[in-house]
């Protein structure tokens, strides 16, 4: 059996994928915020997870983020 160890969030302007940790760092956004938006359709997201298992990581795509924040601005 292979055990999980929490891991570190490094974010930078360069990122592509991040966690809701990184979303909250980089945006000010929750994780409930971006499950919602997620939801939604206004962004993008995927859940890494081995096939059988019940939870896994989810990462947040920043570029459809950073879009969703720009349209607000209209």
């Amino acid at each position: 059996m292979i055990t999980k160890k929490p891991t570190s969030v490094v974010v930078s302007p360069q990122s592509e994928w991040t966690d809701f940790h990184g979303l909250q760092c980089m945006f000010g956004i929750r994780r409930s915020y971006a499950y919602h938006l997620v939801d939604e359709g206004v962004i993008k997201s995927v859940a890494l997870k081995e096939p059988g298992e019940k939870r896994g990581k989810r990462l947040f795509h920043v570029g459809s983020v950073r879009e969703y924040i720009e349209s607000k601005l209209a």
